[in-house]
């Protein structure tokens, strides 16, 4: 089977092939019934240059016949491309197959409501697992148009990217019930990773966006079982704002006709762009319980995220998965500048310094990290660019470009390219092209620095007399060269007044190098703190001086992207062993009121990860226990959101205190939200001090899908458990959520022992974990299994498991390249682990 696409052979078929337009017919009559496949009939109208021998792509159990023009023809299937001959001229190509329903995200996902047993389906595609639906030619530079038939039972909606324009009876099903067939209107060009297929009994609001005289229909939609629990209010108001603002700033209007939006479970990603159809994570925007303000931000960040999707990467998409930072990067970035200019969310920039920069750094750390033009071989190594490098540094630079050219020649750039690229494919130089005839300005030389280069460079701050001396500080990893790239910086400088850092004074840099910032720039010597890198303009790190990074630890700063950036630049020095877990956690738990929901649950999600990773075991309880008190302390906070993140980080901090059990059974006693006790639940169960038919219980009172998911989790954090819950892992069949909850579960730290015995040689299972499993589920596995065990008596490079994995990737150098990219960073990061645990502060 030959599910891996090369780049190569994307480039070979695309020589010689061009779509016109794709005819799907989809029969999902079925689902409902216990029967595991699907029927699809796939035609293709193209034209071909040359008499070639090629395939198409398509997993599935059955390819029953092919056609070119009427005629069968001969082909061969290995279970993932069919194989057969296509003579030049234009043909239409008619592929008969059977598909089988997904249970891992992947392809046509098929979910059973375990509150009233009725099915759901839709289909996440994006690189490549259209072809597990429908025979195609899977890559983005093949665009068509999509005529789309979807047959289901009578009682469902139906969606696809296009307007439906008929629907007609079709008889029965196996179990009576009536069927119909949907008719959707033929979409403009598209690639086949942005495809949709919707079906289900979903409970659906129906609203219009007025655009400029444009009547846009949308649709929003959920399963029945949640539609109490939807804030259709919210996500509405904030999809009506997003179309009120990107059509104007990107001068072309929305091209896809309707809008729908619909929130689906067991969801892989937060979102997918899918024109027309976009579809969202039921787990993670839909919310049963209590929801902090942050969290509403972030879902209105991914709604606009997903909108920007319409133009970047939809009518203009990246040839190959190279420059999926020319879709993804900017989507990353109009997200929090489209909830700065147009909705209430108004801290999309501080959430972004504060939180998803990390990612970013995280990823560009590690020793597989990539220039943000990426080298994409294949599809495997697709999938694994979705990363924190392409969405969050990607958008820093960006932020960073906008500030050297201007925001409206990057607008008018963007809104050049969206003209010369309508309905098909571009690379990186023509959007150079675009902003380079727009500006005036050399882009080509800032992308060589900042799009084809890697690693993070550090702006080291010194007080001289001077003024304050800047040191642009960094290796790029691939070249061994220092970093000069060049940084449009705002330096600035903060007193302290009435136990808060105000700002006195600030001013404009640029460095490539070192530059020389005289004191009456930025308010005088006496300054308390230096912030060279103000409003996030950059993406850089931060080394502070003494005197700064003492009054940043002590006092908080007034302005809230300041503040943003001041919290990360800590963050990173806990994660480069320059700061204890524990004074940090001391930063967080004085964090004063009136901080953003959105900081403060970064800041204590940080904290809590630092004090159960990063501080010695032996060190590790007495650290977690002063904490957890602080936490419940802090929960007297009239502020909701403060009261509901410091709950949050009383349970994750209580998975690993069995003598603070009283503190959680007593919040147990007064918590009715249902995320939140089966938070409490987990952390009682990790610790031993409940057992499985308490959790039985529980379940039996709720019983809803994420109750289900909560309970695998709390019921693998028991302990005795671990040797069960892997065999389940392992062996197969389970859903994505339900995967990961056991593996959450697994990860306890205090089943650490319990489940590295259960595992037995994690280096040893390796290959079979990634051939036995899709990928998205084998990464899973991997990921979440990976064997970080604590500092002994050896130094970090000598650790036991740190060896294992030295010597397993020298002695499988020809594994899968996607495979070692995993041990290579999770090795990364243990030592990384390791090295804080054995620092002596």
């Amino acid at each position: 089977m030959t599910e891996n696409l090369k780049r190569s052979e994307a480039h070979r078929r695309a020589e010689f092939l061009e779509l016109d337009g794709y005819d799907i017919d989809l029969d999902v009559t079925e689902a409902p019934s216990s029967l595991t496949t699907f029927g699809v009939v796939s035609r293709i109208a193209l034209t071909s240059s040359e008499t070639a021998e090629t395939f198409l792509d398509f997993i599935g159990p059955e390819v029953s016949e092919v056609r070119v023009d009427d005629a069968v023809v001969h082909f061969t299937f290995d279970g993932a491309r069919i194989y057969l001959e296509i003579p030049a001229g234009k043909h239409t190509l008619e592929v008969t197959a059977r598909g089988t329903y997904s249970t891992s995200g992947e392809g046509l996902h098929r979910f059973r409501d375990p509150v009233d047993n009725e099915t759901y389906l839709y289909t996440q595609f994006e690189p490549a697992d259209a072809r597990r639906v429908y025979p195609n030619f899977e890559q983005p530079n093949l665009k068509a148009t999509f005529t789309i038939a979807i047959t289901a039972p009578q009682s469902w909606v139906v969606l696809s990217n296009g307007a439906e324009v008929s629907a007609s009876e079709a008889g029965k099903n196996s179990l009576g019930d009536g069927v119909v067939r949907h008719e959707f209107a033929t979409t403009k060009r598209m690639s086949t990773y942005l495809t949709a297929f919707i079906g289900g009994p979903y409970h659906e609001f129906k609203d219009v966006a007025e655009v400029d005289g444009q009547p846009i229909d949308l649709g929003f939609y959920c399963r029945t079982s949640l539609k109490d629990h939807f804030d259709i209010d919210d996500i509405a108001t904030v999809t009506k704002q997003g179309l009120g603002v990107l059509p104007k700033v990107f001068d072309y209007p929305y091209p896809w006709g309707k809008y729908d939006s619909v929130f689906v479970p067991e969801y892989n990603l937060g979102a997918m762009e899918n024109p027309g159809c976009v579809t969202f994570s039921e787990d993670a925007y839909v919310f049963r319980g209590q929801s902090t303000r942050s969290q509403r931000a972030n879902r209105a960040n991914t709604i606009l995220h997903e909108m920007s999707h319409m133009w970047f990467g939809d009518l203009m998409t990246p040839v190959w998965w190279d420059d999926l930072w020319l879709k993804e990067s900017f989507a990353e970035f109009m997200g929090a500048w489209a909830m700065v200019a147009a909705t209430q969310y108004s801290e999309g920039w501080e959430n972004f310094a504060g939180s998803r920069v990390a990612w970013a750094l995280r990823n560009d750390q590690y020793p597989t990290t990539h220039p943000i033009v990426a080298d994409i071989v294949d599809l495997e190594a697709a999938d694994q660019a979705f990363d924190g490098i392409t969405y969050a540094k990607g958008a820093a630079v960006l932020r960073q470009l906008v500030a050297w050219v201007g925001a409206s020649d990057f607008f008018a750039g963007a809104a050049k390219l969206f003209k010369d690229r309508a309905f098909a494919n571009a690379t990186l130089h023509d959007l150079l092209d675009a902003l380079g005839d727009v500006s005036g300005k050399d882009v080509v030389s800032w992308a060589k620095q900042w799009l084809e280069s890697a690693g993070v460079s550090t702006v080291a701050v010194e007080r001289t007399p001077e003024g304050v001396q800047l040191r642009q500080v960094g290796v790029e990893p691939l070249t061994g060269l220092p970093i000069t790239r060049p940084h449009q910086l705002k330096v600035s400088g903060w007193h302290i007044e009435d136990g808060v850092l105000n700002r006195v004074a600030s001013v404009d840099v640029e460095l490539s190098e070192t530059q020389l910032v005289e004191w009456e720039a930025i308010g005088g010597e006496g300054v308390d703190l230096i912030l060279p890198n103000d409003e996030a303009l950059s993406y850089i790190k931060i080394a502070f001086d003494e005197r700064s990074l003492q009054a940043a630890m002590a006092h908080e700063v007034a302005d809230p992207l300041a503040r943003s950036v001041v919290s990360s630049a800590l963050w990173e020095m806990v994660r480069d062993g320059l700061l204890s877990a524990a004074d940090f956690a001391d930063f967080v738990v004085r964090s004063g009121e009136g901080i953003g929901s959105g900081l403060l649950s970064s800041r204590v999600m940080n904290a809590v990860a630092a004090l159960r990773t990063f501080t010695p075991s032996q060190n590790r309880v007495e650290s977690l226990s002063s904490f957890f008190d602080a936490a419940a302390t802090n929960r007297a906070s009239e502020d909701a959101d403060v009261r509901l993140i410091w709950t949050r980080a009383v349970a994750l901090a209580g998975e690993l205190l069995v003598d603070r059990d009283d503190v959680v059974v007593e919040l147990l006693a007064q918590t009715s939200d249902q995320d939140l006790r089966w938070m409490l639940l987990t952390a009682r169960a990790a610790t031993g001090s409940l057992g499985a038919d308490d959790l039985d219980a529980e379940l039996a009172r709720t019983g809803t899908a994420a109750d289900v998911v909560a309970h695998l989790e709390a019921t693998a954090s028991l302990p005795g458990a671990s040797a069960d819950a892997l065999a389940k892992v392992l062996g197969g069949g389970l859903s994505n959520d339900h995967v990961q909850a056991l593996i959450n579960g697994l990860r306890q730290q205090l089943r650490a022992g319990e489940t590295a015995a259960a595992v037995g040689d994690y280096f040893a299972r390796l290959e079979d974990i990634w051939t036995t499993h899709s990928q998205e589920i084998a990464e899973r596995i991997i990921y979440g299994l990976y064997p970080m065990s604590d500092l002994d008596s050896a130094s970090p490079q000598r650790n036991a498991q740190v060896l294992a994995a030295d010597e397993w990737l020298a002695t499988h150098e020809q594994a899968p390249a996607s495979l070692r990219k995993i041990i290579l960073d999770c090795r990364d990061e243990h030592v990384r682990r390791l090295r804080a645990q054995a620092t002596r502060w």
